[in-house]
């Protein structure tokens, strides 16, 4: 998994893997287009614009539009949240929730799945590298992050071991990384919300974006591709 890939490929838009230590494309912290995943891809195909984004540690599906017309189609699934994200990782069960700060506290019991972890968000600590969950819409935070219905939220479809599956249909920033550490449950290797004082990475981010599902841009049809979870 160390070299990006074309998993599958329309006239309207082409599902490809990014593999982890990788960026999905420009940002405002790496304004380089060279060596991220959109620089990669235009190389292969005639490209319009990328769907969506995976942190530079998390590896698996993006959705790439390769004309307007599809990537208006695929804009209003998004927005309209009926283009659906999942997502598998590889969690520690921990206290660490009480160790990093900026955390609200999360009382509730963590009940069998399905079930929803939802929040606002805001940036936090040094260069705003990191993201904090928000359960009030007060004043206190100026910049605060709220999902066109509210709340972001992560659904958790199954929990097998210490695997949890996702799913989210609108994302922010570290959403998903965020909220499991916030319940207890950060994933394994993640650098920024399971390494404590300064407890450095052994591997990869264990955290896998292995399903896409949404509608194809002209015909319509419900389409769902996959690799494997965890």
């Amino acid at each position: 998994m160390d070299s990006p890939y074309i998993l599958e490929e329309t006239d309207d838009f082409a599902v490809v893997f990014k593999p982890p230590k990788m960026h999905c494309a420009p940002s405002g912290t790496n304004s380089q287009k060279d060596g991220t995943l959109l620089e990669w891809y235009s190389t292969q195909s005639p490209c319009f614009d990328i769907m969506h984004r995976l942190d530079f540690e998390t590896h698996g599906l993006v959705l790439f539009a390769k004309n307007k017309k599809s990537y208006d189609a695929l804009k209003t699934l998004q927005d309209n949240g009926e283009f659906i994200k999942e997502y598998s990782a590889i969690c520690t069960k921990t206290d660490v929730t009480f160790q990093l700060k900026g955390f609200p506290e999360y009382s509730i019991n963590i009940p069998q799945p399905p079930f929803v972890i939802e929040s606002f968000f805001r940036p936090y600590g040094p260069g705003r590298k990191l993201v904090r969950p928000v359960i009030e819409d007060g004043k206190k935070h100026k910049e605060l992050a709220k999902d066109k219905d509210g709340f972001y939220k992560t659904e958790i479809t199954s929990i097998n071991g210490n695997v949890f599956t996702a799913r989210i249909k609108r994302g922010f920033r570290h959403q998903i990384r965020c909220h499991l550490c916030w319940i207890g449950f950060p994933i394994q290797n993640d650098p920024l919300y399971s390494c404590v004082d300064g407890e450095g990475q052994i591997g990869n981010l264990a955290l896998r974006a292995y399903s896409l599902v949404f509608n194809e841009p002209v015909s319509g049809k419900r389409c769902e591709y996959r690799i494997a979870a965890y």
